[in-house]
């Protein structure tokens, strides 16, 4: 313990009666101390993100001294803390700047031993530093539930954390319609107006992050989620299917089913399993398969009509310019009210490509509806003058003039466009246009493991690459959609007739 001197106490300032440790400064004692002689200014010798280490020369006669410390600049409810042997200010805010002075006390002349009367100097100079900032938390529970277009984003509160960011976008790489919401409070964010709303039955992909003071960050694991489905409408449920029958005389991979005599046998089991009442059939040429008199769509006809459909329209001559389109139906359900076919755009020297569409009507409650089958061709571009997009617009423009009443409308087919092939243009545009893609149903069946046009093989974990599509427009959600495949032991053990599925989806027509 040092001896105060009498040249210690010429250089100290006005005493003040207070002996106490760690308490805040009062307005007196910040506005009336006596600056006798400069202190040398504190320096900092290490810093943690709850503690700084202050260090200054000894002062020759000093008893103890005092250090005051705030976050603000003009010490207002500064605290206060007597310092022997230590300079080590501790219970600091992490990532948080302080401001320090200190002081020396001395015991006034004559003092006697065991009083605690001190004489203190004024303040140093200020010094400062920032103490270093907590990693935020880790994320125990990250989840999304969707609402109509949008997503109520939760999550775990995270420790040493001021704010969160939550990013949404459309890819796995979130660079497609990435939107971004910073300095978020809560656990919470409700996300709005999502780009892969409740019609699209597109996931969005999300990602969390919580920062601290310093702007550090920890991500969460990027997870998709999906908007609510759309409501349903009440009305009549019918079952309509979409089927690539992959055209006759083309050889599907696999000795089981290569041949068409083989391979229709397959889609006419598929259609009494699954049991459609409207079928939107794609690659239905009608052709002469080599070394046989068999033509493909009129002998298919005829099976069709054993199990009780009508085809829109009869047979073209084999090997005819015909569009490849049709649209079967049952006979006992509906009845043919209109129909016909218009043409899409086509690849140049490709054959010619068209939809076909028929106004049906119920013979149980008289409601209509118009069935329509397309096909896009794959070897135009997304987007462009000719293009998938053109062909999506097209067919959107074409059926709203023969759709003069606003009747619903269901449209299936092979569109040879995924998730995978962005912007994925005929479902995006159809989308935008007011339509619903069916595969937004709140009951999906291998949606996300198997893709349309998979065949057979192990499931997939996860996978957006279907290319057949049921889409609607006019009616209001869908009651149930399904990816035809049988499954066991997380394999795809089906054969198909075709290189794509079939797929079905349950609607309603009001």
């Amino acid at each position: 313990m040092l001896k105060p001197t009498k040249a210690a106490t010429v250089i100290l300032a006005a005493a003040l009666a207070i002996g106490a440790v760690s308490v805040p400064a009062t307005a007196a004692e910040i506005s009336t101390a006596v600056q006798v002689k400069t202190l040398s200014t504190a320096s900092i010798s290490k810093v943690t993100s709850g503690s700084i280490d202050l260090s200054w020369p000894t002062v020759s006669g000093a008893w103890s001294y005092e250090v005051r410390y705030s976050d603000r600049t003009d010490f207002q409810n500064a605290r206060v803390e007597e310092k022997f042997n230590s300079r080590t200010i501790r219970g600091l805010d992490n990532a948080t700047t302080y401001y320090f002075q200190y002081r020396t006390l001395t015991r006034g002349p004559g003092a006697k031993s065991g009083t605690y009367s001190y004489k203190r100097s004024a303040w140093s100079e200020t010094t400062s530093a920032t103490t270093k900032a907590l990693f935020p938390g880790n994320f125990t529970s990250v989840k999304a539930s969707g609402g109509t277009d949008s997503l109520k984003v939760r999550w775990n509160k995270t420790s040493n954390t001021t704010h969160y960011t939550v990013t949404v976008a459309d890819d796995v790489n979130l660079t497609k319609n990435k939107r971004v919401f910073r300095n978020i409070k809560g656990t919470s964010y409700t996300v709005k107006n999502l780009s892969n709303g409740s019609r699209s039955g597109m996931p969005t992909f999300v990602q969390v992050q919580a920062h601290n003071k310093g702007f550090e960050t920890r991500t969460a694991r990027r997870f998709t989620a999906y908007a609510a489905a759309p409501k349903l409408s009440s009305g009549e449920t019918v079952k309509v299917a979409s089927q690539n029958l992959m055209c006759g005389t083309c050889i599907v991979p696999g000795a089981k089913r290569a041949h068409w005599n083989t391979r229709v046998k397959i889609h006419l089991a598929t259609i009494k399993a699954e049991n459609p009442d409207v079928i939107l059939i794609q690659e239905g040429l009608n052709q002469n398969l080599p070394g046989s008199k068999t033509k493909t769509m009129e002998g298919l006809d005829k099976k069709l009509k054993g199990q009780g459909y009508a085809l829109d329209r009869k047979p073209e001559k084999a090997g005819s310019n015909q569009y490849s389109n049709r649209v079967a139906y049952k006979k006992t359900k509906f009845k043919a009210v209109k129909k016909g076919t218009f043409k899409i755009p086509n690849a140049k020297g490709e054959e010619r490509r068209g939809a076909a569409w028929v106004l049906l009507e119920s013979k149980k409650t008289g409601k209509r509806f118009y069935a329509v089958s397309v096909h896009v061709s794959p070897k135009l571009p997304q987007t462009g003058k000719v293009s998938m997009e053109s062909s999506a617009k097209l067919i959107n423009e074409k059926l709203a003039s023969i759709n003069k009443k606003k009747l619903p409308i269901v449209t299936g087919g092979d569109f040879n466009s995924s998730y995978y092939d962005g912007p994925n243009s005929p479902q995006t545009t159809l989308v935008k246009a007011g339509w619903t893609d069916a595969a937004s149903s709140a009951k999906r069946t291998n949606y996300m493991r198997a893709t349309t046009s998979q065949g057979t093989g192990s499931m997939m974990a996860s996978t957006y690459g279907r290319i057949d599509y049921i889409m609607t427009k006019y009616i209001k959600g869908t009651v149930s959609y399904k990816n035809v495949v049988t499954t066991k032991k997380n394999k795809i053990v089906s054969l198909h007739g075709s290189d794509h599925h079939m797929v079905v989806a349950k609607i309603r027509i009001k």
